[in-house]
């Protein structure tokens, strides 16, 4: 439930419960604020002032027929049913309340807020998907910031597979995709310019599928069985690029190297028809493509024969002192952003540069800070992909 709240209904996994059970019946909340005070200066160990914050989320709340939630220690939002008429009143309303907080608590850092970030609205009758991902955000970002020690968890045994594949049945391909595969964008960010999504990657959350479809499983890459669980959900997911995937539209899918060539990638490249792969990217993981560099070629050379691109993905940083990225002949290659790794971005950024110069997407992926976002442009990476570039797009 909510952290320290006050008369809140629960936090960012009770928000996001509501959002996807929302069917657009009339009386239901038409509207999202999103108050983010992060940075304000304002001690979320002041039980006293955030009971005070919290109270005024609450009472907008029912005022306007919605509930108050908090999402992290210096984020609240609020869902609303608002007219024409107080769509703008109702978030001024509330900036103004907080302002009047930070006056009198924080007028030391009054100016270094910026106000246009500090009450958002999302209108949930036309950007409930937008809503969502902002939502998966935080529970994401909470799982990261956890200790994962496996207590109470057990290996992957056969039987997960098949628990997989029989959930999968039971559910059925719509209810599949919609509720157990997701995508993020992947978004040129260039001076002057919106930001402009060239592709959208689709993955499945295992955190989801393994509440509802295994039991007590720890899903991890060096398990022995991982390969063949992994087979088993890319079989899954390429059965599903229909309904996850239905305009077309330039898409990313997670594959391992053993994926290609199988008898589910033969039933994508029936389905799509004369297009075959010419609106895909096939990510596979370094550390696939390190295993064994023959097959990956081969597999690449798959891909591109029935007209896909290629990425490798889940680079460290630090990987760039001993790789040259160039010489995959990879269409995007994709770095992750982690705070450790701003310095051998920078010491390497030639390696970024000679991959970019050999006609390679250089992607900084799992971006979910401004600072990210400025160390990648400062390197001279263009483009990107992670939660903060999915806040920029709502």
């Amino acid at each position: 439930m909510a952290i320290g709240s006050s008369g809140t209904a629960g936090d960012a996994t009770d928000l996001l419960k509501k959002l996807r059970s929302f069917g657009g019946r009339k009386g239901e909340a038409n509207t999202l604020l999103l108050v983010d005070l992060t940075g304000s200066g304002l001690s979320p160990d002041d039980d006293h002032l955030m009971r005070e914050i919290s109270e005024i989320h609450a009472r907008i709340a029912r005022v306007r027929g919605g509930e108050a939630y908090q999402l992290a220690p210096n984020s609240w939002a609020v869902t609303a049913g608002l007219t024409e008429m107080n769509r703008m009143e109702v978030p001024q309303e509330l900036k103004m309340a907080l302002m009047k907080i930070l006056q009198e608590e924080v007028p030391e850092n009054l100016g270094a807020i910026d106000q246009s970030k500090l009450v958002r609205t999302i209108d949930l009758t036309t950007q409930m998907a937008g809503a969502v991902r902002f939502l998966e955000a935080f529970e994401d970002r909470a799982k990261e910031a956890g200790v994962a020690t496996g207590g109470g968890m057990r290996p992957l045994a056969y039987s997960d597979i098949q628990a997989v594949r029989a959930f999968h049945a039971k559910v059925g391909d719509r209810e599949f995709a919609a509720n157990y595969v997701q995508g993020q964008a992947i978004t040129l960010i260039t001076d002057g310019k919106p930001p402009m999504p060239i592709a959208r990657e689709y993955y499945v959350r295992m955190d989801l599928l393994g509440q509802d479809a295994l039991k007590d499983a720890l899903v991890r890459e060096t398990d022995l069985l991982f390969p063949p669980f992994a087979a088993a959900l890319d079989s899954i997911v390429m059965g599903l690029y229909r309904q996850f995937n239905p305009g077309g539209g330039k898409c990313s899918l997670n594959l391992t190297i053993d994926s290609v060539g199988s008898n589910a990638f033969q039933k994508l490249l029936a389905a799509n028809g004369p297009a075959r792969l010419s609106n895909a990217i096939v990510e596979f993981k370094l550390s696939d493509a390190l295993r064994d560099l023959r097959r990956f070629a081969d597999a690449q050379a798959s891909v591109r024969a029935m007209g896909g691109n290629t990425a490798i993905d889940i680079i460290d940083p630090s990987a760039l002192e001993i790789i040259n990225l160039a010489g995959f002949k990879a269409n995007l290659a994709k770095i992750v952003w982690r705070e450790s790794g701003a310095e051998s971005l920078a010491r390497y950024r030639q390696v970024i540069r000679s991959a970019q110069e050999a006609g390679c997407i250089v992607v900084l992926c799992r971006v979910d800070s401004d600072l990210g976002l400025a160390v990648g442009r400062e390197v001279g990476i263009t483009a990107f992909q992670g939660f903060k570039i999915d806040e920029m797009l709502l």
